[in-house]
């Protein structure tokens, strides 16, 4: 009998034979694959994602509630982080062990086709189902984190646009999850996932602004004391 498939998601069941030359099945192998080839679109998603919160320790006073503003959700940070090290660490061993070059950016698309590039190779190798394990769940976490944001609208306050009044908010993202967040104003203005940052800045210069503004009001209001 051949060898058995060595990935982890067979230990409980019957395993499959292992390809010629491989130590993994065919199905693991464009699995694996297929993960390898999605990983960079699942990057460029995740940098997509919008996830504002409310700060809980903010508390509500006289009846109003405080925004946050916004900020990105640190589960599509951390999605990203790991795949560029699952990314750069396989594709250093690839090139290490072989002798070949490595790919010069630590870009995921330029990583993940060095890596598809030399599969019939890692699969080979001894350290075949570690690969596969950590693939595995590299990409589930990162669909997770890209693809399952809660379908939630945000008040973010008045459009900071000069002289625009109108109400600003976040958007859900769609049920499938393959639509990301959109931020935009009810007059039509909208910023874009690269903008969001500098959005969020904005909005709370303008609102140290108006408190600010406001105090300096009250003040001026006040009768003298007496003398």
């Amino acid at each position: 009998m051949g060898q058995k498939c060595g990935s982890v998601p067979h230990g409980t069941r019957s395993r499959r034979t292992a390809a010629p030359g491989l130590r993994l099945c065919t199905s693991c192998y464009h699995d694996l694959k297929a993960n390898l080839l999605e990983l960079p679109e699942i990057y460029d998603d995740c940098e997509s994602v919008l996830h504002p919160r409310r700060n809980p320790t903010l508390q509500r006073v006289s009846g109003s509630r405080q925004s946050t503003g916004i900020r990105l959700d640190e589960a599509a940070i951390t999605a990203r982080s790991g795949i560029i090290g699952f990314l750069a660490s396989w594709a250093a061993l690839v090139a290490d062990e072989r002798a070949v070059r490595k790919p010069v950016r630590r870009q995921p698309e330029e990583m993940a086709d060095f890596l598809v590039a030399h599969l019939d190779w890692l699969l080979a190798h001894a350290t075949a189902a570690d690969f596969a394990e950590e693939i595995s769940e590299i990409t589930h976490r990162a669909r997770r984190s890209a693809y399952t944001q809660p379908a939630l609208r945000m008040d973010l306050g008045q459009c900071i646009h000069s002289g625009c009044n109108a109400a600003m908010s976040t958007t859900p993202s769609a049920r499938d999850g393959r639509r990301t967040r959109e931020v935009s104003c009810t007059a039509g203005h909208s910023w874009q996932p690269h903008q969001w940052l500098l959005l969020s800045r904005q909005i709370q210069q303008t609102r140290q602004f108006a408190r600010g503004t406001a105090g300096a009001a009250a003040q001026s209001e006040r009768p003298e004391d007496a003398a």
